[in-house]
């Protein structure tokens, strides 16, 4: 039992940072928050059971210590009935706040109930031997490693195979059944006191095992009124975020149903039926390398996403390298938006490891990575762009799908003179919505052509054009003071915390509980 419970402590920490990160997103307060809420709940549940041990005879001292992961079950339980109603109020609070409060909601009594089990354990082996430190050793020997085995069995099976609101309740329901069957074969516990632990077990596992079976139901009757309809296609329990497909069907009259793309709550792409693409960002990724070069054979594209750009790409001649982490994000594009990977070399890789030993030159590279809010921080170094530079020659052009702060000018200043560093001939291009879209080459190519993207729908030539008419270079002068960002003190997330706070916010305030819960 201490073994299970103690891979319960760690599997329960792992879901809860993925269970915060629709509505907190990926940062390093989200980190700072689970840790602490973990360590500090783990030490009252130690100190607790510490004391309460003290005065119990065997029978008490084992009624306390199946209590324990009986408590804890229910508790888990009313945690994942309460988060979908409460996490969406906390978002419209400091983000900061907000990620340390919903992680004592779904932590901070389980971890203390659980944490108990083990000096409650240790006064139990005292009753028998009072010699030396009574096991104490061993206990927490075996509970760290079954920590260790927690850890592992999270990452690797219940994320891969289950939605982390399954996982949470399995958690709740696999503890409900180590109680039932330990109280029920103890020799050392009174009727009365077997009777609670099994009524109080049964109880929680009815709200789990009901949670389980009718989430969906729960969720749908819990969300609030949407300006339109949609159903969830498909759901990919990635170990590299959860990915939602949904279908949007507009309410206005004439609006045509589209297909969403969602990666931790953050919507990656739309499109029709047609695979028209109605995000922005799309077809300045297609258009931007054309006005530094008019033919270009080959693409590189860090980053598949719903595989638009390199489909796009692929169809106008170029030969195309994706490079994607996430086997489902490949899936996903396949299935809902008509990408073909037989017609693209798609290579299953961390982009970073890829572009170290890429050996090939590229016409166009296109860096179209993101995880939960921006930019993995790993990705937007001087050392990162030196290495792409090696797949690419003096007559390449290198476009990001950058995410600027539109409140501050210094981290997006830290982001130019990174890339600066490396590509000396710098445009930066900036839409009504706030985006950023670099293009970068290693010598000086001039000013670009007009951009004239194809396919473009009707509706985004104007933001299209405006944002085409926002071009400037960027040269020394102007990102003077600059430091760019380094492997050696890489503070990229940092840099970009509060603009990374208020698009989660916003995010987590406008999408239905149903894309939100994962």
């Amino acid at each position: 039992m201490i073994f299970l419970t103690g891979a319960a402590v760690l599997a329960l920490e792992v879901l809860t940072s993925r269970i915060l990160t629709p509505y907190f997103g990926v940062s390093l307060f989200i980190w700072a928050a689970i840790l602490s809420i973990t360590l500090t709940f783990l030490a009252v549940g130690y100190y607790g059971g510490s004391v309460v041990s003290k005065n119990l005879d065997r029978g008490q001292l084992e009624f306390a210590y199946l209590a324990a992961p009986a408590s804890a079950a229910l508790t888990i339980a009313l945690g994942a009935l309460a988060y979908p109603i409460f996490f969406p109020l906390l978002t419209g609070t400091n983000l900061v706040f907000a990620s340390f409060v919903g992680s004592a909601v779904l932590l901070a009594f389980p971890l203390v109930a659980l944490s108990a089990m083990n000096p409650l354990l240790v006064a139990l082996q005292r009753r028998q031997d009072d010699r030396g430190d009574a096991g104490a050793g061993r206990v927490f020997f075996v509970s760290t490693i079954g920590s260790v085995a927690g850890v592992l069995v999270t990452a690797f099976v219940f994320i891969p195979l289950m939605r982390n609101y399954t996982g949470i309740l399995l958690l709740s329901l696999i503890l409900c059944g180590l109680v039932l069957v330990y109280s029920l074969a103890s020799r050392a516990l009174t009727k009365r006191q077997r009777v609670f632990l099994v009524g109080g077990t049964a109880l929680a596992a009815v709200v789990s095992g009901g949670l389980l079976l009718g989430q969906q139901q729960y969720l749908d009757a819990v969300a609030g009124e949407t300006g339109f309809d949609f159903e969830i296609k498909k759901e990919y329990t990635s170990v590299f975020g959860n990915i939602k497909i949904v279908e949007i069907a507009p309410r206005s009259p004439g609006a045509q149903p589209l297909m969403a793309f969602l990666q931790d709550g953050l919507v990656q792409n739309r499109a029709l039926g047609d695979g028209t693409s109605l995000s922005l960002y799309t077809y300045f990724l297609e258009s931007i390398p054309f006005a530094f070069r008019t033919e270009p054979a080959s693409a590189l594209v860090l980053g598949l996403g719903a595989g638009i750009v390199p489909r796009n790409l692929q169809a106008d001649g170029i030969d195309v390298t994706v490079v994607e982490i996430n086997r489902d994000s490949l899936r996903a594009a396949e299935q809902f938006f008509g990408f073909d990977p037989s017609v693209v070399d798609v290579r299953i890789e961390d982009a970073r490891t890829f572009v170290r030993h890429c050996g090939k030159i590229y016409d166009i590279a296109i860096v179209d990575l993101f995880h939960g809010d921006n930019t993995p921080d790993y990705l937007m170094t001087k050392e990162f762009f030196a290495d792409l530079a090696a797949c690419m020659d003096d007559q390449s052009v290198l476009v990001i799908n950058a995410f600027f702060d539109s409140e501050n000018e210094e981290p997006n200043q830290r982001v130019r003179a990174t890339v600066h560093s490396v590509f000396p001939s710098l445009f930066e291009f900036r839409s009504p919505d706030g985006a950023a879209y670099l293009a970068a080459t290693k010598t000086d190519r001039g000013a670009p052509d007009t951009l004239r993207p194809v396919r473009l729908p009707a509706f985004l030539r104007e933001d299209f054009g405006a944002a085409t008419a926002n071009t400037k270079r960027i040269d020394a002068a102007m990102i003077q003071g600059a430091e760019p960002i380094s492997d050696a003190h890489n503070v990229f997330k940092v840099l970009f915390s509060d603009a990374d706070r208020r698009l989660r916010r916003n995010l987590a305030e406008g999408l239905p509980v149903q894309f939100l819960v994962n």
